[in-house]
């Protein structure tokens, strides 16, 4: 796949429970990259059929829209799909993706890291939006909202504490929870997201300077691509995934065996479930690991033994 003078495309998530201010903390954030010399395209997820979002930016950047479906789950692909036509598209530096309010931006991540792609980004930088008043409420909503409201904002690198005005000073302290539940983020208290957005990247540990794409330290989430040059031998492989530890969150893939070297197989593993079956295409043999706090040398070491072996 094309890449612009080898020079990996940042990424950023923006994700956040319905109603957080995702949008105007967006068109913020495309002011920024904007005045820093980048040239981001956006893309735009929308659970439903009409997309409002995309009209506020305006002409002035590219906005794909992605309709109907979650690109955490059966959107998925399609967002592979227009992150592919980005990389593509020559003097591109940034592109932002605006993920629908009750996506989880794990599997968001996971997708930016297909092994299709995986080589031609960095792992994404990824802002949650916090409706105060609504976190401090969270507990009223079903289990099942109030987690994946916590998810969204556990594996931020930093996070926007939206609408302070509305939120009464007797319940401020509450909203330390937030520190417990990410204590590695950044977090900003904001009205209407207005705040400083090259601080808030510089406390996350994202580089404040121009050249946004040369990310630090993401708190704990990282990943390896990993390329096999052949088949390999399939009882190895199954054991290495089988004796995957828990902080490995994501593999996808593509492999073939040397009992089968002319078949293709997609593997894909999580919640500790590994997921697995032949395709009809032929596909570069690569997989990608994601997680918290991988030891990648020793992971690739695992798997350098597959490979010889």
């Amino acid at each position: 796949m094309k890449n612009i003078k080898n020079r990996k495309i940042a990424i950023t998530i923006l994700t956040g429970f319905l109603g957080s201010g995702k949008t105007t903390f967006l068109k913020n954030y495309v002011n920024y990259l904007l005045n820093n010399q980048e040239k981001p395209r956006v893309i735009v997820n929308e659970y439903g059929n009409l997309d409002v979002d995309s009209y506020t930016l305006g002409n002035q950047i590219e906005v794909a829209s992605i309709l109907n479906g979650c690109v955490c789950c059966d959107s998925q692909l399609d967002l592979i799909k227009q992150l592919k036509h980005f990389i593509n598209k020559s003097a591109m530096h940034h592109i932002i993706i605006e993920a629908t309010g009750i996506a989880h931006p794990l599997e968001i991540i996971a997708a930016c890291q297909d092994p299709e792609i995986a080589e031609s980004v960095d792992v994404p930088t990824i802002i949650g939006l916090v409706d105060g008043p609504q976190f401090l409420k969270r507990k009223l909503y079903t289990n099942n909202t109030k987690d994946l409201m916590e998810e969204q904002l556990k594996v931020c690198h930093a996070i926007i504490v939206n609408k302070m005005d509305l939120v009464k000073n007797d319940t401020k302290a509450a909203l330390n929870d937030l520190e417990e539940l990410n204590p590695n983020a950044a977090i900003e208290y904001t009205t209407y997201a207005e705040c400083d957005i090259a601080q808030l990247l510089y406390h996350s540990n994202v580089s404040s300077t121009s050249d946004i794409t040369r990310h630090g330290h993401h708190n704990g989430i990282n990943s390896l691509v990993y390329t096999f040059t052949g088949p390999i031998d399939r009882q190895l492989f199954y054991q290495f995934i089988l004796r995957l530890s828990d902080n490995v969150l994501r593999l996808k893939g593509y492999v073939k065996f040397h009992d089968a070297p002319m078949d293709t197989y997609e593997f894909q593993y999580a919640n500790g479930l590994p997921d697995y079956h032949v395709i009809n295409q032929s596909m570069e043999l690569k997989i990608v690991l994601i997680g918290e706090q991988l030891d990648i040398n020793q992971l690739r070491n695992k798997l350098d033994v597959i490979q010889f072996t």
